[in-house]
């Protein structure tokens, strides 16, 4: 029969212990990087191919004294001197699509809307499902926030006193924007896009947009919609003529960057 002094056994109990933290060490590296190759980033810009215009001067003809404080200016088509068109959205429509981790994190965020100088701030405002829309009233007069349209969860029309909010909340995604409306102020108008996809973006004021983490390897969809035009449908994608059926378009999710460019839009399709 062998026998092991009590010091040979605590260098084996050592030993062993070195060992399965050093594996812990490599299998979080291995998952790392397989989590990091595994996931695409998808950019591009909207450009307006056409003179730019200029955005009117809302008719403000009520609560003059608060506001033409700020100008308000009508934001159906907003353009940057460069050409960028704000305001259009995009989202995927692919379905059974794994979602990176991290958008765990924004799944009960508030997104706020709010009344501010007589106009909406954002124009076009993305709630995803289980999410919180707080509508705001910055002002020092009362509005009024109509909700009329939703097909997929209950309509509102809201009064809002100076300096008050109220909370909703959407059971479900809706197909398209929906247009939101103040009942006191003619003129003040924004959309909201409910989604049930975390992504969802909006193009920024300089046309530019960018819808991170999506899983690599696989041909996605996506769908784009203008506020207030609607599906952008014929555009022009690396100086070709493309047709997006209902706004949609497919393209195959590399590791990394995934740019497509300076995407054409025409003023007919703008209108």
């Amino acid at each position: 029969m062998l026998f092991f002094s009590q010091s040979f056994f605590s260098v084996i109990r050592n030993l062993s212990i070195i060992v399965s933290v050093a594996s812990l060490f490599v299998l979080g590296s291995v998952s790392t990087l397989l989590a990091a190759e595994s996931w695409g980033t998808l950019r591009g810009r909207f450009v307006y191919d056409g003179d730019v215009p200029t955005q009117a001067k809302c008719n403000v003809d009520k609560d003059a004294e608060v506001c033409k404080e700020q100008h308000p200016l009508v934001e159906d088509l907003v353009i940057d001197p460069e050409g960028g068109v704000a305001n259009v959205g995009i989202w995927l429509v692919s379905k059974d699509v794994d979602v990176h981790p991290d958008y765990a994190k924004s799944d009960k965020d508030v997104v706020v809307l709010d009344n501010k100088y007589c106009r909406f701030e954002p124009y076009l405002a993305v709630v995803r499902v289980g999410q919180t829309l707080q509508l705001n009233n910055s002002d020092s007069i009362n509005h009024n926030v109509n909700g009329g349209s939703f097909r997929k969860n209950t309509p509102f029309n809201d009064n809002l006193p100076p300096k008050q909010s109220v909370e909703k909340k959407f059971k479900k995604a809706e197909r398209i924007g929906v247009p939101l409306s103040c009942g006191s102020h003619g003129w003040m108008k924004s959309w909201i896009l409910v989604k049930e996809t975390p992504y969802v973006v909006i193009s920024k004021p300089d046309g530019s947009f960018e819808i991170p983490n999506l899983p690599a390897g696989a041909e996605l969809e996506f769908k784009t919609w203008h506020a207030p035009s609607g599906y952008i449908m014929k555009p022009k994608v690396d100086g070709k003529e493309a047709k997006w059926k209902r706004g949609q378009f497919k393209v195959k999710i590399e590791e990394g960057d995934n740019n497509l460019g300076d995407i054409h839009l025409s003023p007919e399709e703008l209108k």
